[in-house]
């Protein structure tokens, strides 16, 4: 295969930005160009159609995934995170941190409740939950971290929060219900 044996124009708006945020526009010109005009002609025939009806707000939920962004000359444009939100979540994170910590090492780990006197977790479930507290950082470390990488990668960073999400609800379930259990009656 050779330089703009590529033919674009059967590809989707998706993987006409997949393939523009990996293309070596240096070692492959004809490519890369045939890859910006067949780009550029599927978005501007996409911005000449009328929107038939307006999107519900189902259809907006739904959307969850943000696209990646590119410039005028085909260049990922990376996730900009404002310094005090990145702040806000490093704080967060150390504090749940030393919270945990300094509950597990006394071995009277206190979450506090909504409504009522909260629950002090001893022995195995403040471990549990001390994990779940760990996962709740590194989840907030994961949008800081996402800030400082250049590279299109932000599906990596959404699923590491998904899975450490999931992680850190059922370690909390886990450790409240075993808490439960294992309480003298």
């Amino acid at each position: 295969m050779h330089d703009g044996d590529i033919d674009y124009s059967r590809y989707s708006l998706l993987e006409l930005e997949e393939a523009l945020a990996g293309i070596n526009r240096h070692r492959y010109p004809r490519n890369y160009s045939n890859l910006r005009s067949a780009y550029e002609g599927l978005t501007s025939r996409l911005l000449d159609i009328p929107d038939p009806d307006p999107p519900s707000e189902a259809a907006e939920a739904e959307e969850l995934e943000p696209q990646p962004r590119f410039d005028e000359h085909g260049r990922y444009i990376p996730n900009q995170i404002p310094a005090g939100e990145r702040l806000t979540h490093v704080m967060l994170s150390l504090a749940l941190f030393a919270y945990g910590s300094y509950g597990v090492w006394v071995n009277d780990l206190y979450v506090p409740g909504k409504r009522g006197r909260g629950v002090h977790l001893h022995d195995t479930p403040a471990w549990v939950m001390y994990g779940a507290m760990i996962c709740a950082g590194l989840v907030t470390l994961s949008i800081v971290a996402d800030h400082y990488d250049r590279r299109n990668n932000e599906r990596h960073y959404r699923a590491f929060a998904a899975v450490g999400e999931g992680a850190g609800w059922t370690l909390f379930a886990i450790s409240l219900l075993w808490s439960l259990l294992t309480q003298p009656a």
